[in-house]
């Protein structure tokens, strides 16, 4: 498993389920050594599914190595949020770091956010990289259509769902009536304290919501945010 403070450098590939196109491509995942400063790349093999981000410590040549990956991240938990290009007239130069084209991503996990930096070899892979994790994040909010997570509202257990198309549902966990609903374009702001508080507010007289998620909530926020992000881009508000 991946640690909080190891970011690996990484074989990546595109994997569609058998019936459809598979793409993939050699790239590296980073390690680094804070007692003696050392930055090393170790090859590990990464891939997209239509829902999921897979990490294995060898290729998978075989079906039966296909099911068994060392992790598996949800798409709709991943946010790519850097990328960086070798630094030529900086003046300063750490092997590993200024002289390497790289992306990061943030991984929402029941551990709190957790990142990952990849290295490509060109500009190119970079792109292509950036585009099919971003869009690989949207399609799969869009397969996914709703997500579920447990949780607490006012001491009651619940079910929060979001869902693509109609937002925001709040069920009772024994009986799953509806305690409260609303659409995306309600929400004001969200936020959350890194422990298990999310704050919901959809403003005026409904004012915030309070949600226990009984563990990180990160797993929801970045849920949500890859649904927003996904509407916005399925509607075409962004040029």
């Amino acid at each position: 498993m991946l640690l909080k403070k190891v970011e690996k450098k990484a074989s990546l590939s595109v994997m569609k389920k058998t019936e459809k196109r598979t793409q993939w491509q050699r790239i590296h995942l980073r390690t680094i050594h804070d007692d003696a400063g050392v930055v090393q790349w170790r090859p590990v093999f990464l891939a997209i599914t239509d829902r999921d981000l897979l990490l294995y410590d060898l290729v998978p040549w075989t079906k039966e190595a296909w099911v068994v990956p060392v992790n598996s991240i949800p798409l709709v938990h991943t946010r790519l949020v850097h990328s960086n290009m070798p630094r030529r007239s900086s003046g300063v130069n750490v092997p590993g770091i200024t002289d390497v084209t790289t992306f990061t991503l943030r991984l929402g996990t029941r551990q709190g956010v957790e990142s990952r930096v990849m290295r490509v070899e060109t500009h190119r892979d970079l792109a292509f990289w950036a585009r099919h994790l971003v869009q690989g994040a949207h399609n799969a909010a869009f397969i996914m259509k709703e997500a579920h997570f447990s949780c607490l509202y006012q001491s009651q257990e619940c079910v929060i769902t979001v869902h693509f198309e109609n937002g925001f549902i709040l069920q009772d966990g024994r009986h799953h009536s509806i305690l409260w609903q609303y659409p995306f374009e309600k929400l004001r702001m969200s936020a959350d304290d890194g422990m298990r508080l999310v704050w919901l507010d959809f403003g005026g007289e409904d004012g915030e919501k309070e949600l226990d998620l009984l563990q990180s909530p990160k797993p929801f926020i970045f849920t949500l945010h890859t649904f927003l992000s996904a509407k916005v881009i399925r509607l075409g508000l962004v040029a």
